[in-house]
């Protein structure tokens, strides 16, 4: 008996016969001129790589691709001196805008220590 595999994509959940999905990549490669070596693997390595790069930590980077552990989903993240100075400049505004949220809380939680009644 014959496996079929089948790849499904995108929310539609359209499926594709991976047989077809192979034939597909190599006319748009060879459409495009671009080396043998550009695999479907690439692509699917290049977007995750990127998207750790944009900040997606490896939990996000596992549910998207589907892994099977976090640690497979490390192999995307690359840590560089600018990401980490963006994590760090997004915690910091995210520490002020707790602080300034918590201050108006307060503020708007305060009522007066004596009632203001006119004993006339």
């Amino acid at each position: 008996m014959m496996e079929i595999r089948l790849v499904i994509l995108g929310v539609t959940t359209a499926r594709y016969l991976v047989t077809s999905l192979d034939h597909l990549h190599k006319k748009l490669r060879d459409d495009l001129q671009l080396p043998n070596d550009c695999v479907i693997h690439s692509l699917r390595h290049t977007f995750l790589t990127r998207f750790g790069e944009a900040g997606a930590d490896a939990f996000t980077i596992k549910k998207v691709a589907g892994h099977s552990s976090v640690t497979i989903s490390e192999r995307y993240i690359h840590p560089t001196p600018e990401g980490q100075e963006r994590a760090f400049e997004r915690f910091a505004n995210l520490n002020r805008e707790a602080v300034e949220k918590a201050e108006n809380d307060a503020e708007s939680l305060q009522f007066p220590l004596q009632s203001k009644v006119d004993h006339s």
